[in-house]
């Protein structure tokens, strides 16, 4: 009974072992940390995943992606299906989204 408890308990310990890896090797690599955002963004700033700071989307442009790689929304906005839809605060630009993604 002993044996079997260590061995499940090995594997999973292993498995665990393995997820967490693999999302850590998928995680992208950072040349720059900490950058501050452009000062002439229209739809405000986001950081982005190596926490550098970016323009933010604008209503129905692109956005998401496994790690924010297609870029956040802006402020009113938020991304569903990979597009920025809702209303931007900053100067009432709208977009709608998909019915179904």
């Amino acid at each position: 009974m002993r044996t079997l408890t260590f061995f499940i308990s090995f594997v999973v310990t292993f498995y665990c072992l393995v997820l967490l890896f693999q999302e850590a090797a998928a995680a992208p690599r950072c040349n720059t940390h900490d950058r501050p955002p452009p000062s002439n963004c229209k739809y405000g700033t986001v950081r982005n995943w190596c926490r550098n700071g970016v323009c933010a989307k604008a209503p129905g442009e692109s956005c998401g992606g496994h790690w924010y790689e297609h870029g956040k929304c802006g402020i009113g906005t938020f991304c569903l299906c990979g597009v920025c839809i809702g209303c931007s605060t900053i100067d009432g630009r709208c977009a709608d989204g998909p019915l179904m993604c």
